[in-house]
């Protein structure tokens, strides 16, 4: 190769068609599987860095992957948070007066 001809400096792989559908059908499944992880996933398998995979995600118009949720209804989290508080606040009440009672009973010997 004659110096002129050198090959252009900071240009990285180009992965054709297939290779991206490949990788990015990897990054679906994983996820499907566990619910997120595919592109760091991917990227340790096919040596591609997870910013690539992300940019051909957005190209792809994939969703990003989501945490699981759960099938419970907010309210009725909120209200057994509540109910759970006030159980703690009895129990602390109990708590300190038996505290005070051992305190008292251990001052006597």
């Amino acid at each position: 190769m004659a110096k002129n001809e050198s090959k252009p400096q900071g240009r990285g792989k180009r992965y054709s068609t297939k290779e991206k559908a490949e990788i990015l059908t990897f990054v679906d499944k994983h996820n499907a599987e566990k619910g997120r992880g595919g592109a760091a996933a991917a990227s340790r398998k096919f040596k591609v860095s997870q910013l690539t995979i992300g940019n051909w995600l957005k190209e792809a118009g994939s969703p990003s992957p989501r945490r699981k949720k759960g099938n419970a209804d907010i309210t009725q989290v909120l209200k057994r948070l509540g109910d759970i508080h006030k159980k703690m606040a009895k129990v602390e009440e109990e708590l300190d007066g038996l505290r005070k009672e051992y305190a008292a009973l251990k001052g006597q010997l």
